[in-house]
C-alpha cells in the first residue's frame, strides 16, 4: 500500500520569486495538493529552455503531520529533457515515506531504454512519462511510471467539459478517467495544459488545485503541451 501515491503522482502553493520589470515571469505550473481537502503538500513543474530543446524540472513535496509527529513522508523529483517533442532523457529520485526509488533512462535511434529502473527491455521510441503535464498521453495506452520506471497499461474515458477553480478564476476544463494499472482522474485547459487531478489512496481523497493562472505563459514559444485529443473514447 505504501506506493499508491507515488503510482499516481510520479507525476502547491509555492511562494513567487521577486521579479523585475525586465525578467520573464517564471514558468512554474504549481499546485497545492489537498488530501481529504485539506492541503498536505505541493506539487510544482518548471519549464526551461527552447521548444526545440525544452527542460522540465518536476518537484513533489507532502507530508502528514499528527501532531508534532511527521507520520507520512514522500518526495519527488524529476528532471525530463525533451527535443522536438521527443522525450530524451528522464531521471528521477522518489522518497516514499522511507522507501527509495530511482529512474534513469535515455531515447536511443529507435527506441527508449532505461539504465535504471524496472522496465528491462526497450520501450517505444515516443513513450511518454506519468508526469500528467504532456496531454498526448491520453492517446497512449502505456505510460512509463516515473516513480519505478514500470510500464503502466492504462485505458481512457473523455467524461466531459466541467468549470473548476484555477487561481481563484473559473475556467472550463475536459476532465478524463484513467483506469488499469492507475486509477485517477485528470482535467486539461482547451489550451490543452494541466489543470487537475484526483485519486483516491489508503481511503483518502487526493485532490490537485492549480495556483497558477491561465494567463502565465508555460512553454516557450513554438512548444505545445499536445494536440487536440482525438482519439480518447468520448
Amino acid at each position: 500500500m505504501r506506493t499508491l501515491f507515488g503510482l499516481a503522482l510520479a507525476g502547491g502553493l509555492l511562494l513567487a520569486p521577486a521579479v523585475s520589470a525586465q525578467q520573464a515571469p517564471p514558468r512554474e505550473l504549481a499546485f497545492t495538493v489537498e488530501r481529504d481537502g485539506a492541503p498536505f503538500g505541493t506539487h510544482s513543474v518548471k519549464f526551461s529552455g527552447s521548444a526545440e530543446d525544452l527542460k522540465v524540472d518536476i518537484a513533489i513535496d507532502l507530508k502528514v503531520d499528527f501532531g508534532p509527529l511527521t507520520v507520512f513522508r514522500y518526495t519527488h523529483r524529476n528532471r525530463e529533457a525533451w527535443q522536438n517533442g521527443r522525450l530524451t532523457r528522464i531521471e528521477t529520485t522518489t522518497d516514499d515515506d522511507g522507501d527509495a526509488f530511482r529512474v534513469i533512462g535515455g531515447a536511443l535511434p529507435e527506441s527508449f531504454r532505461l539504465q535504471q529502473g524496472e522496465a528491462t527491455s526497450p520501450l517505444p521510441k515516443d513513450i511518454l512519462p506519468t508526469s500528467y503535464w504532456h496531454r498526448a498521453a491520453l492517446d497512449r495506452d502505456t505510460w512509463l511510471d516515473t516513480q519505478s520506471g514500470r510500464l503502466r497499461k492504462v485505458a481512457i474515458q473523455r467524461l466531459g467539459d466541467e468549470t473548476i477553480t484555477v487561481a481563484g478564476s473559473l475556467e472550463k476544463a475536459a476532465r478524463y478517467r484513467v483506469s488499469g494499472d492507475l486509477e485517477l482522474d485528470l482535467w486539461y485547459l482547451p489550451n490543452g495544459e494541466w489543470a487537475g487531478l484526483e485519486f483516491v489512496a489508503r481511503g483518502s481523497k487526493i485532490r490537485y488545485r492549480r495556483n497558477t493562472p491561465t494567463t502565465v505563459a508555460l512553454l516557450p514559444d513554438g512548444a505545445k503541451p499536445a494536440p487536440a485529443i482525438a482519439s480518447a473514447a468520448q
